[in-house]
């Protein structure tokens, strides 16, 4: 079963184990988790939702810059599917691992839904193959670096260097669209922006009712186990208990019901574990099927800037269902973070975007083309009558 095929059915959910067990807590010590009664869950998961919450809702504005790494490993069709167009080098290998190494500088405010993005241009880019280990060439036009994005409630502005055959920049292009009202980042046609409140959510919510890092998910959960304590012999909900010294850590399995390609269900478990050290966070989250096999596993660091505890590295690793292969990592490293400090609303114009006397700005909800001089965007020209996905 391929795990992208998976649809994931958020009404059921169970959990993996309810036996005594021992694992190495981050200071060295052993942590000895011992099972909770059931009688305690709901009070205990409900204290655990509300500060992770309570922090999460502490950040008004945070600012800071990212070390970002990525790697992903390609086979058969899929080297085809989505590196066709971007390698020199053929005819492709069977294997590829594709990894990208960049730094990002960002701002949020997110009272007034504002967001501020620049990936510097010097963000590099190294595709292997996996039988003979050359690094295979990029096509020309393959670009990673060097750009800036502006999201606000009602539109996105993205700015991209302009470079010559020979890699120098020559100028930049920004580019205004609208924001379609009510549809998700992913849901848009527009290039995502970084937010990174992103770093910090384990769950979705279905019903976009909020985007904190439990997703409302405990709540449901707890009562579903109200009338459905097991399902299919399987615990609904299993809480474990560390204390080492002052610091109590909770161990958290969910879990849930999926259907694969050929519509066989499924039993999967969410697992997290929650430290008191800093403020009942998550640090770390795994994913796997009942034999134990994991598919999915992060962990997250946290350091307390002004009241507020920030995610300062994050580490994530997906495998294949069905070979237990690695299929992506990632790593995000924060540095210089600022939180609830004021910013500057020009931050979140064109004039933060590094356009210089000359360069192009396309505004795709008016028509109309301009030009940057001196600080200002000087009207040059209507546009021709066009139609975006996002922009009717």
């Amino acid at each position: 079963m391929n795990t992208t095929k998976l649809n994931r059915a958020l009404i059921i959910l169970f959990m993996l184990s309810i036996f005594t067990s021992l694992c190495i807590a981050g200071n060295n010590q052993q942590c000895n988790w011992v099972a909770v009664d059931q009688n305690k869950f709901a009070e205990i998961l409900t204290m655990i939702n509300s500060r992770v919450e309570e922090n999460y809702d502490r950040i008004k504005t945070w600012r800071g810059k990212v070390n970002m790494t990525f790697k992903n490993v390609c086979t058969g069709e899929d080297v085809k599917r989505l590196y066709e167009e971007m390698l020199v080098d053929k005819p492709l290998p069977n294997e590829i691992i594709d990894n990208v190494e960049l730094k990002k500088e960002f701002a949020a405010d997110v009272n007034k839904g504002l967001l501020y993005e620049k990936t510097y241009p010097d963000a590099q880019e190294y595709i292997i193959d996996v039988q003979t280990n050359k690094n295979l060439k990029l096509n020309e036009l393959v670009y990673i670096g060097g750009g800036s994005k502006i999201l606000t409630p009602s539109y996105q502005i993205s700015c991209m260097e302009l470079k010559n055959r020979d890699g120098i920049v020559v100028g930049h292009k920004a580019i205004k669209r609208k924001r379609p009202a009510g549809k998700l980042m992913c849901q848009s046609n527009l290039p995502p922006v970084f937010d990174p409140r992103d770093t910090m959510r384990i769950f979705g919510d279905i019903k976009e009712e909020t985007f904190a890092p439990l997703g409302g998910t405990f709540a449901r959960y707890l009562n579903f186990f109200d009338k459905n304590p097991s399902v299919d012999s399987y615990p609904t909900i299993t809480v474990e208990e560390c204390v080492l010294g002052n610091i109590k850590k909770y161990r958290i399995t969910l879990i849930t019901l999926e259907e694969d390609s050929d519509g066989a269900t499924v039993h999967l478990f969410d697992k997290l574990v929650c430290s008191s050290e800093v403020g009942f966070n998550v640090v770390s989250y795994s994913y796997a099927v009942a034999s134990g096999k994991i598919l999915r596993e992060k962990t997250f660091e946290y350091d307390f800037f002004d009241g507020v505890y920030l995610p300062v590295q994050k580490n994530e690793v997906n495998f294949d269902y069905q070979t237990g292969n690695l299929k992506t990592q990632r790593s995000v490293t924060f540095f210089n973070e600022k939180v609830n400090e004021p910013i500057s609303e020009d931050v979140f114009t064109y004039k933060n975007l590094g356009l210089e006397n000359g360069d192009e700005f396309i505004d795709k909800i008016t028509g109309k083309e301009y030009k940057y001089e001196d600080a200002n965007i000087v009207f040059v020209k209507n546009l021709p009558s066009m139609t975006e996905p996002n922009n009717p």
